[in-house]
């Protein structure tokens, strides 16, 4: 244990992985600790009961660019994608649903049904938000200028970015400006009139975010999980053969054959500094491992005010870290079937696309505010939000022969849960999205034999998501890009000389995507002629 690496990063999950993989590309001798005994950090392929793959947590990608595919092999690593047949299934308390694809003619029909105006402008509002995923999708692969900063680098950062919106008109920065500060709801107010409609987009608004779809900022969640694609389609979705742990286990794959020793079951309790400097780490055991660098893929709360002594840092720092939002009303739920749910009121041509859909438990935007309005007044959801999918319906290695699987992401609980168990409070909750869910699939509750609940509490004790929140904090206009954990550190570097961040608290945000740690690395290996002459 006393060799000494040139990168030490702390923290297994995907982008920590990623980093490890490029930084081993590049030559480096990387070391990755995880005090986890998986890897894959919300990103995990778990087995809670005896023949079952379960995602625990994170259970879709889509975020993923083709580069970090195509730079990392990850194909050629095992990593296989299932695209979603449709995007979302919503039933109705009267009986009728809808089920949109991206069939343009399903969609036209399908949303006719309820407002002939709506399934006019449903291409249009499809072509709005591709044009807005198009300015910014290429500033996420970048380094966020620090906006402000008269340094020469700076200065040509933000001339870089400048040149990424060269093409962008008065009306395209007017869309930009929409996107990034309005409410999801305001926005699909301006665009639609049938509540069928709104209530089929609202959801991606506020999944995994601390809001209803009239909290301002709401929108652009909407856009941050519309930028993704999937094998070059933009804004698809994909099932990961294997579960989501698959997608870490390529990486790390593609880490190993580079030369990351990759180490499970270490607990970093403290980043060793020196004159300013990140010099190693030490473990929980009192081990201490050198490295002329250490990157943290740990929530930028847990690095700065657990991991590194305040002294260290700047007290302008401490205190932004400090207020850095981090909040979550999530409870995920994993159920093992007996039997697929069969689903009332669904044509015998719709049979097969809506297990392989979003199935939503959330009829309307009132319906997703008030859920919200329980979770701000102190008490979990009476009537539950849910995004459900059955992955088993694409993939045979997740259950037994003629077994199934349900992971239903749901909100909202209080925040302040993050604190504490609520161990009851959650089974009762996991109740109510059930019995939710079995007023159109009324067989689901019978089928039944294991269910999996877990809380912003466990989220933050047993994978590190702060106060639960999957993206390593809000993703709201003041901790986005050039702010993001904090202003003047978006760059992946800290006040601490090499000590580097390459998790999701970092730019682009959460999701499962390795373009934080395909940027980290980017800045890293431009300080690394510097760092290995220490």
């Amino acid at each position: 244990m006393g060799e000494r690496f040139d990168a030490i990063v702390v923290g297994g999950g995907h982008n920590g992985l990623a980093t490890a993989a490029y930084l081993g590309r590049a030559g480096l001798k990387t070391l990755v600790l995880e005090k986890r005994a998986l890897l894959g950090g919300a990103a995990v392929s778990q087995h809670p009961w005896p023949g079952y793959t379960v995602s625990s947590l994170s259970y879709v990608v889509s975020l993923m660019p083709p580069e970090v595919i195509r730079e990392l092999e990850l194909q050629r690593h095992g990593m296989v994608l299932y695209p979603m047949a449709a995007d979302y299934y919503v039933p109705f308390p009267d009986g009728t649903h809808l089920l949109l694809t991206r069939d343009p003619q399903q969609a036209h029909r399908e949303i006719s049904k309820f407002s002939k105006r709506d399934a006019a402008t449903w291409p249009e509002f499809s072509s709005y938000l591709a044009r807005v995923a198009a300015m910014i999708r290429p500033l996420l692969t970048m380094t966020p200028p620090a906006v402000g900063a008269k340094s020469p680098a700076d200065l040509l950062e933000l001339a870089r970015f400048a040149w990424k919106l060269k093409g962008l008109d008065v009306k395209g920065a007017g869309d930009f400006v929409k996107v990034m500060t309005l409410s999801v709801g305001d926005l699909l107010d301006e665009w639609f009139e049938s509540p069928q409609v709104k209530a089929a987009r609202c959801v991606s608004g506020a999944i995994g975010t601390y809001g209803g779809p009239y909290t301002p900022g709401t929108a652009y969640v909407l856009l941050h999980h519309y930028i993704g694609e999937v094998d070059g389609k933009p804004a698809e979705w994909a099932f990961v053969r294997g579960g989501t742990g698959g997608v870490s286990e390529a990486i790390a794959a593609d880490a190993r054959e580079h030369g990351a020793d990759i180490r499970t079951g270490k607990t970093v309790a403290r980043v060793l500094v020196s004159g300013g400097r990140a010099t190693g780490v030490a473990l929980a055991d009192g081990t201490e491992i050198p490295g002329r660098m250490v990157v943290s893929n740990v929530h930028p709360q847990l690095t700065f005010c657990q991991m590194v002594d305040q002294a260290e840092l700047p007290p302008d720092f401490v205190t932004a870290i400090s207020r850095y939002r981090s909040r979550s009303g999530t409870v995920k739920i994993n159920l093992a079937l007996s039997a697929l749910p069969r689903f009332t009121g669904v044509s015998e041509a719709e049979t097969d696309l809506v297990p392989r859909s979003f199935i939503q438990l959330c009829d309307s935007m009132e319906y997703l505010e008030r859920a919200f309005d329980d979770a701000k007044y102190g008490q979990p959801s009476a009537r539950p939000y849910s995004d459900g999918v059955l992955p088993t319906v694409v993939d045979d290695s997740l259950a037994p022969a003629g077994k199934h699987l349900m992971s239903c992401f749901t909100q909202y609980v209080p925040a302040s849960w993050s604190k504490e168990p609520h161990r009851e409070e959650l089974e009762q909750y996991a109740d109510r999205v059930i019995d939710g869910y079995s007023r159109f699939a009324p067989g689901l509750k019978s089928s039944i034999e294991h269910r999996e609940v877990i809380g912003p509490f466990e989220m933050e004790q047993e994978y590190g998501l702060v106060g639960g929140n999957i993206m390593h904090g809000d993703l709201a206009i003041d901790q986005l890009f050039s702010w993001r954990p904090v202003a003047g550190y978006a760059d992946y570097r800290t006040p601490i000389k090499n000590l580097y961040l390459c998790g999701s608290g970092t730019h682009p945000g959460g999701g499962i995507s390795g373009i934080n740690g395909r940027n980290a690395s980017r800045e890293i290996l431009k300080d690394w002629k510097r760092i290995k002459r220490q």
